[in-house]
């Protein structure tokens, strides 16, 4: 074999060689290295245990680590950004949430990220909020309350859970429908927080909050409402709103919703195993029961029902953010 052939028959050699191992890196199969779910609160916080004990249970049935980690900072708007500028791999997901996705953004328009910025892999969690008060409260009924607080003509000095929050927004629609005189005062750091003490020292008299906030705060405070039309399995014998005749009528928007997505762009392969894994976790019994009273707030939905939910949600909370803008 002549110089020349050789030389032609060593280059489509390594040209073969070249294209087979570029095939090989480009078709291996998902996931080939841990995954990163970053969570938007702080270490500690009860969803936490949620997201952790999916990510076990992903990772298991994935073949790869699913590592949670908290990314807190702007009422969950770091976390949120940092998703939706990441590689659209597979290998960052998020705990996406309404307050930084929704209502942060409506409050905040040059937030880099809008609903088209992720792609939906599952709805986990959907968390109705409560009317609380301090248990030495003389009121154990929302009517016993609205009616102890027009005897006694004040201002009512009402804890929410955070500025740019659903609590917020959901709750002052319902003062507001029970024709009640109010001060919204605002804290961060969530509905189990500073609003609950403000409860207990007596200098807020009435908050949103959620409903372990009594099991953690036993015997200190008591919830006289669900703000919600429907009842619900974390509660099923506390009175809704509808049960004292005001109708919130947002539906699954009053609630906290939060669930899995990538960023926008992921491969549809990706998300297809990311979303059959996933429904299979949350409608499991097994996984439910694992995660204890927690487990009554799991709450699956497809990517495409959970994507309608996130429209239905701004297109709720877009006139009263409007409102609350306007009135400040």
């Amino acid at each position: 074999m002549n110089t020349t052939r050789k030389k032609a028959l060593a280059l489509m050699l390594a040209t073969t060689l070249s294209i087979g191992g570029m095939a090989s890196v480009a078709h291996a199969e998902y996931p080939d290295k841990p995954i990163t779910l970053l969570f938007p609160w702080a270490p500690g916080d009860p969803f936490e245990a949620v997201m952790r004990t999916l990510g076990e249970r992903m990772g298991e049935e994935l073949g790869q680590p699913v590592v949670v980690t908290s990314t807190v900072g702007a009422g969950g708007k770091k976390a949120t950004a940092a998703a939706a500028k990441a590689d659209a791999d597979g290998y960052t997901l998020l705990n996406n949430w309404v307050a930084p996705q929704i209502a942060g953004k409506l409050f905040d328009p040059d937030l880099p990220y809008d609903n088209s910025s992720f792609a939906p892999i599952a709805g986990v969690l959907a968390i109705p909020f409560t009317i609380t008060v301090a248990e030495s409260h003389p009121s154990n009924t929302m009517p016993e309350f609205i009616e102890w607080a027009k005897s006694e003509g004040k201002t009512l000095n009402y804890g929410v859970c955070a500025p740019q929050s659903v609590p917020r927004l959901v709750g002052e629609q319902f003062m507001r429908s029970a024709g009640l005189e109010f001060n919204p005062i605002p804290f961060n750091g969530g509905c189990m927080g500073d609003n609950i003490t403000g409860l207990l020292n007596g200098s807020l008299d009435v908050s949103v909050s959620v409903v372990p906030a009594t099991r953690v705060m036993e015997g200190q405070v008591k919830h006289l409402l669900l703000l919600a039309d429907e009842s619900h399995p974390v509660a099923p014998d506390l009175p809704t709103a509808a049960n004292v005749g005001i109708q919130i009528g947002w539906g699954p928007a009053a609630l906290g919703w939060g669930g899995l997505v990538a960023p926008a762009g992921t491969p549809d392969d990706v998300l297809a195993k990311l979303r059959q894994v996933s429904a299979e976790i949350l409608q499991d019994e097994a996984f439910i029961e694992e995660l204890g009273p927690l487990g009554k707030l799991i709450d699956y939905a497809s990517p495409e029902v959970f994507e309608a939910l996130w429209s239905e949600t701004e297109q709720l909370l877009t006139p009263r953010v409007e409102e609350l803008r306007n009135s400040n």
